[in-house]
């Protein structure tokens, strides 16, 4: 596997824009083909999908003026429209809008099954090595999503109370923002997906890539919960949200309800089904089964090291691969229609504590992670805090 593109950022938002747009503009388009072709699979038509994007655009505007102009940056840089851009934007309510009508599907004949595996954790203090708090997951999704993903370190020299702080993060090319990374005040995020039978029927609210921004732009715990919990949404998303101070919440966000885990000795796991939440019925099962053991799989992988937890256990815990090729170390199934296959594109382990990222390309069973501390160069894949490949 490659060393992942790391991209420093710094002036205003446009200028942000351009620079990334500038320097993944093959990596936009490879990922918008990427995503037509998914949502051509589910019945939507390129042009259904430019006008819906078209309409989540002005929703970005309205919501988050500085999130919009970064996105129109991107455009420029990549010589794109901003309506392309803003399909990749709001691609997660336009996909799980899909998924909904794919799980619905499901109910009375499974025809066209899912891979979706993202598996998160929470890491306390207490369990960890060096008394380090991590969140981390593998980041499962779309096949061809693979070499079109980069990290991110944004400089934007806020302090509290006066500007946002500066963050390191994961992101897929042409999505403004970071999707799981660590910002200066140490407050973290992972992100996977939830599934209910309401997904898209009400209205356009805040997108959940723009909820994912405005949560490293928070100086302190509470107002990193606030995105997610201040307005109702219009596709649900599970949101693992930590601080370095050692705490970490797991929030089940519906579309107008809210269920929190937190950890139980020291560790928290999530898949892509509700824990918490009773009131809304949980569909993911109906079309990606693999979420109902892997999160509960994982946890013990992880427990056996309580205490002496460290970027080598949390490796080959991810490395996992039972009930292959739906394993917590997900595979593309060749069963599938090849736009329809995923695969772990990325696993992550965010030390809050320490302000670091680290990475794999590709499903951590061939690929070791690759470390991006905040506030250092990046280092290699030999370097002192990457790891071999289990």
């Amino acid at each position: 596997m490659a060393n992942l593109l790391f991209l420093e950022l710094e002036g205003d938002a446009r200028e942000r824009g351009v620079t990334q747009g500038r320097a993944t503009a093959p990596m936009i388009r490879n990922n918008l083909e990427t995503y037509f072709a998914r949502f051509a699979s589910s019945g939507s038509s390129r042009d259904e999908v430019l006008k819906e994007a078209e309409a989540w655009s002005e929703v970005i505007a309205g919501c988050d003026p500085e999130y919009r102009e970064e996105m129109s940056g991107v455009a420029e840089g990549a010589d794109l429209s901003l309506t392309e851009v803003a399909v990749l934007n709001a691609r997660y309510e336009i996909t799980y809008c899909l998924y909904a009508k794919d799980a619905r599907a499901a109910a009375s004949a499974i025809e066209q099954p899912l891979q979706e595996g993202c598996t998160l954790f929470g890491l306390l203090p207490e369990v960890t090595a060096d008394g380090s708090c991590i969140v981390g997951q593998n980041w499962d999704w779309l096949e061809g999503l693979r070499g079109n993903v980069f990290v991110k370190r944004v400089r934007r020299g806020g302090a509290p109370g006066d500007g946002k702080p500066d963050f390191v993060g994961f992101t897929e090319a042409g999505i403004v923002g970071a999707k799981m990374g660590v910002n200066s005040a140490g407050i973290g995020l992972c992100l996977a997906g939830l599934l209910t039978a309401q997904e898209g029927m009400g209205d356009r609210h805040m997108p959940i890539h723009v909820r994912c921004a405005q949560i490293l732009d928070a100086w302190r715990f509470s107002e990193a919960l606030r995105p997610v919990l201040a307005t109702d949404r219009t596709c649900s998303a599970n949101f693992m949200i930590g601080h370095a101070d050692g705490e970490i919440i797991n929030i089940e966000a519906t579309n107008e309800n809210l269920a929190y885990l937190y950890p139980e000795d020291g560790v928290v796991t999530h898949g892509n089904h509700l824990l918490a939440e009773k009131r809304v019925a949980s569909v993911f099962e109906r079309i990606a089964p693999s979420t109902v053991f892997r999160p509960h799989r994982l946890r013990r992988l992880l427990t056996r090291n309580s205490g002496r937890l460290d970027l080598t256990h949390i490796h080959a815990a991810l490395s996992d691969q039972f009930s292959y090729p739906s394993s917590i170390c997900l595979f593309p199934d060749p069963a599938l229609p090849a736009a329809r296959r995923n695969a772990t594109i990325a696993s992550i382990a965010v030390d809050l504590t320490n302000r670091v990222l680290h990475v794999t390309d590709g499903q951590p069973s061939q690929s070791p992670f690759q470390s991006f501390a905040l506030d250092a160069a990046p280092q290699s894949q030999n370097g002192g805090m990457s790891v071999a490949a289990s």
